[in-house]
């Protein structure tokens, strides 16, 4: 691995609505480029808290996730950490991770693994972070980053939670079981379940490669996480939570989708006009929830 070095300048700073915790600005030199974070709700010294990394979607930004989700609130009540890095700007204030299927001209080269590697190393080593629970969540395409970095450092990880998200490959497996929460609306335009290219102009001419279907992908962790071959059924509402139960040495694997939503974050305003994400839940409570419950052997 590629010799990685820090410098952090924290400086308080405000989310766009202006959240009431307080959070401060992490500025990481990774290789030869300075990488920004957000971190809310960091113990004291001595102290170890569970890490939630939070990542916005391609066209997005830290504050704007910030604000999107309502981590904070939820942080300081459940006693964890929040961080919300940023992806690369390719223009007027958007950002996006580099998947390695999507948006290839604009990200080019950029090593994101590199980066959440250490961002986490830096929070654990410096920040309280608590190593065995490690937690990666993200909307959209910080959903697609989440799997990917699933699959390269499941070891990592204590869970994840992608939200309106897909696989582009089934190729790299992860090295061990791990913990997963998938959340989706089956009328999500840009990203459809159904797998594919997507039913937005503009993302599918950003993709190089079609997503795998939710089905797909659910088959693909459960094998990796030995999981039941039945599910426990949940339907509340237009919400249908399924929930395929570790075996011994295994993982959870649970998928939630509203019949009614599309894109977006749950329990959000829709980022585009097109867009109406479920707001008969909330994507913050449920992935905290699902987070608590797991923890790295």
């Amino acid at each position: 691995m590629k010799r990685l070095w820090a410098m952090i300048i924290l400086l308080a700073c405000s989310s766009l609505l202006a959240p009431a915790a307080q959070a401060d600005l992490l500025r990481l030199t990774v290789g030869s480029t300075e990488r920004l974070a957000l971190v809310v709700n960091r113990p004291a010294p001595g102290e170890a808290r569970p890490l939630v990394v939070v990542l916005h979607g391609g066209a997005g930004s830290a504050a704007a996730q910030r604000s999107r989700t309502g981590f904070d609130a939820l942080a300081q009540r459940e006693g964890f950490m929040v961080v919300y890095p940023e992806g690369t700007s390719w223009g007027q204030g958007m950002h996006a991770w580099n998947t390695g299927y999507l948006m290839r001209r604009q990200m080019g080269m950029v090593d994101d693994v590199a980066f959440l590697d250490a961002l986490i190393d830096h929070l654990i080593a410096h920040h309280g972070a608590d190593p065995k629970r490690v937690y990666m969540t993200g909307g959209s395409n910080g959903a697609m980053m989440t799997l990917v970095y699933a699959t390269r450092r499941a070891e990592r990880l204590a869970a994840i939670a992608p939200v309106v998200g897909a696989m582009f490959s089934f190729d790299e497996r992860p090295s061990r079981p791990l913990p997963i929460l998938l959340i989706n609306g089956a009328l999500d335009d840009e990203v459809p379940i159904e797998g594919g290219m997507s039913r937005n102009p503009m993302v599918r001419r950003a993709q190089s490669a079609p997503y795998k279907s939710l089905q797909e992908t659910i088959a693909f962790w459960l094998e990796v996480n030995r999981s039941a071959a039945e599910p426990v059924v949940k339907v509340e509402g237009s919400v249908t939570t399924r929930i395929w139960r570790a075996s011994p040495g295994g993982a959870d694997t649970v998928s939630v989708v509203d019949v009614q939503a599309g894109h977006g974050w749950p329990g959000s305003g829709p980022t585009r006009r097109a867009t109406a994400p479920s707001s008969t839940m909330s994507a913050t409570e449920a992935i905290w929830r699902f987070f608590s419950q797991h923890a790295r052997p």
